[in-house]
């Protein structure tokens, strides 16, 4: 099975073999009984594969421990959501090395869009039965990396304001009351360079895609964004009354966002975006910079676990 996202040229079958070693990297701190997931790895493992299991004890500490054990390492498992799934694959940039997901998080959006069951026992059978790798493209963002999105403005305050304990607890509808906070933020002044081109805009955000789905895979922010192009695709939201915002989450909801009169949109390959406060800048759902941000793209950097 193809999906949209990857041309047939660039899918490789593969298949974990007695021999392997792979390393599991888990993040207790998510919405699944992880003690449990790894049992179930441990199951269903292809006989004579070893499974080299490590836990984060810390925030942001996935892509030291990968860096620092990948070394051998036939695959990489990420437990956990798309904040580990991120930091795994950038531990893994140019290595060659494959990358497995078992969903753990709230929105689970990197594993979801490429087709990764967000049932845990599917998503585990996927990993050790015939499946194929898919090369897909890694942003760059300062010193961090990102797999799927990148925002400045009301996202990012919705990520920064939503209570860590109640995402565990009920997913994304936690962030139903910190969108409502991060609706009265105060809109950004921003100036933003796109492959030369400068921009000035009062915004109450800016997005920086590599993926194009936003919360559900079925939810698609405009319908040409892919993960494999090599490019970035740099969306601009310049409705600045409640009613044009309105309009704009309408237009969303019917996916008709490139439709939008307020709503700009261009392909760059380097964006650099500034605003005359800093604005804290989420990467795949995490808070991990702020304006000044200058954002880049590594073509199929990293190869993703997905059906065949």
């Amino acid at each position: 099975m193809m999906t949209a996202d990857s041309p047939a040229e660039d899918v490789r079958p593969h298949r974990f073999a007695a021999g392997d070693r792979v390393l599991v990297i888990v993040n207790p701190a998510t919405r699944r009984d992880v003690t449990a997931v790894v049992s179930l790895l441990e199951r269903e493992a292809t006989p004579g594969v070893t499974l080299d299991v490590h836990w984060t004890k810390g925030a942001r500490q996935a892509r030291e421990m990968t860096e620092r054990l990948r070394q051998g390492a036939r695959g990489v498992i990420a437990v956990g959501g798309d904040g580990t799934v991120s930091e795994v694959a950038a531990a893994l940039v140019g290595t060659g090395v494959p990358l497995g997901v078992v969903p753990g998080g709230s929105t689970n959006i990197i594993a979801r869009e490429s087709g990764v069951p967000a049932n845990v026992a599917a998503s585990v059978r996927l990993l050790f039965a015939d499946h194929a790798v898919r090369p897909i493209d890694v942003g760059t963002c300062n010193d961090h990396m990102f797999l799927h999105m990148a925002g400045a403005g009301f996202d990012s305050e919705m990520f920064a304001l939503a209570n860590p304990r109640l995402k565990r607890k009920v997913g994304w509808i936690a962030y139903l009351p910190a969108a409502a906070r991060a609706l009265r933020a105060p809109m950004g002044e921003y100036t933003i360079e796109a492959d030369g081109e400068t921009l000035s805009l009062r915004s109450p955000m800016v997005l920086v895609a590599n993926g194009a789905s936003i919360i559900n895979p079925r939810i698609r922010l405009l319908p040409d964004i892919r993960k494999d192009d090599g490019w970035l695709d740099l969306i601009m939201v310049t409705a600045t009354r409640p009613d044009e915002l309105a309009r704009v989450i309408a237009r969303l909801i019917m996916m008709q966002l490139d439709r939008s009169p307020f709503v700009r949109h261009l392909r760059a390959r380097s964006i650099t975006v500034r605003a005359t406060r800093p604005i804290p800048v989420e990467l795949d759902g995490d808070v991990a910079a702020a304006t000044p941000a200058t954002f880049g793209i590594l073509p199929k950097a990293v190869g993703l676990i997905g059906p065949r």
